[in-house]
């Protein structure tokens, strides 16, 4: 079974839910463009999140997909405490910026549980997991007619998905922007790139495979292909869409940057994640010290980059940005779609008649 007979879809292209980034007029530009959009669920209450996905089936009667992060990511040590050093580095922040004392720390996602109960009770068509997902959700989902997919960075990952009965694995490679989904092990040995991860993953799984990480035109969605897999999911690539609204701070960020700066560090929220270097991260990073962990260590900063967004401050925000930074292409999403399908279309036909 295709990705497109799997979720009701013309195309194999997926929008990653982008937690921050997004907006529902994103999701339904990509998904009546025929690709499969998605909104990143995990902040939202449970009644926000239902009024959300009304909101989006206002715009389009086509599939999307809504994630949520494994409720083992709510999982922390609360004995845990903020260094001294990073404490007091985040006062010296909030100085600089006339900001009040530190908020207290409090978790900012879930609880999935709810959400999930939402998701089901609206009959969302797609319902993906980061972090990992538990085995109970996947039969919740299937008893309710719908689709569950989550994504792998490993091949262990992959494969203790589809024993957990997921429709499709998301290979995530390294070059991603966003939290890494990593669940077992070191996420440092789990870095590993969406040309070497995808067709390893392709052979170890029977189920479909979804290719993410930096994949930003049809180059990449026609290479992916061509590794084994079913679909691609593309996230930085839609950044500059207007339909994505990210603050003007951080796409100009984005459009001056380099693939370089991108990072991969868990100094903004506790877990490991790629986006632009800034001066948090740096400073943070140097410390050398236990911060708090997921999503604790994101909501002491919730004021700081709230304020730096405003008055136009990059050393503080986050700003989420996979590798591909320098193809993208700032357009409306359901044209971007449009185009990526006729590019791949004539890239593949170019490539058939090349000798190897």
């Amino acid at each position: 079974m295709t990705i497109q007979q799997l979720f009701d879809i013309q195309h194999a292209i997926l929008q990653a839910p982008m937690v921050g980034a997004g907006s529902t007029d994103l999701v339904a530009a990509v998904s009546n463009a025929g690709g499969l959009g998605a909104t990143g669920a995990a902040p939202m209450k449970p009644e926000g999140l239902r009024a959300h996905i009304r909101e989006i089936r206002e715009k389009t009667d086509q599939p999307f997909n809504v994630n949520l992060f494994s409720p083992a990511s709510e999982m922390y040590d609360q004995s845990v405490k903020l260094g001294t050093k990073a404490k007091a580095l985040l006062e010296d922040y909030h100085r600089e910026l006339g900001l009040a004392e530190l908020p207290e720390p409090r978790a900012l996602f879930g609880p999935a549980e709810a959400q999930l109960d939402v998701l089901i009770d609206e009959k969302v068509p797609v319902i993906s997991f980061h972090f990992g997902v538990e085995a109970d959700h996947v039969h919740k989902i299937h008893a309710a007619g719908l689709k569950v997919i989550s994504s792998a960075t490993t091949i262990d990952e992959a494969l203790t998905l589809e024993a957990l009965g997921v429709d499709a694995v998301i290979a995530q490679g390294a070059e991603a922007g966003g939290h890494r989904g990593t669940f077992l092990g070191d996420y440092r040995q789990a870095l590993i790139g969406t040309l070497a991860l995808v067709p390893q993953i392709v052979d170890a799984v029977k189920i479909p495979v979804i290719a993410a990480g930096g994949i930003m035109d049809a180059r990449g969605i026609v290479a992916c292909r061509s590794l084994g897999a079913a679909a691609v999911q593309m996230g930085t690539a839609f950044l500059g869409c207007p339909e994505t609204r990210i603050p003007p701070l951080w796409l100009s960020e984005l459009r001056r940057s380099t693939p370089s700066r991108t990072t991969v560090t868990s100094a903004m929220s506790g877990k490991p994640a790629r986006g632009l270097r800034n001066r948090y991260i740096s400073e943070m990073e140097s410390l050398d010290e236990p911060l708090l962990p997921y999503s604790l260590q994101y909501s002491m900063s919730v004021p700081l980059r709230k304020k730096a967004l405003e008055i136009g401050n990059a050393d503080f925000p986050t700003m989420w940005s996979g590798q591909g930074i320098q193809l993208l292409r700032e357009m409306p999403a359901g044209e971007l779609v449009s185009q990526w399908v006729a590019e791949s279309g004539q890239l593949s036909t170019e490539l058939a008649g090349i000798a190897i």
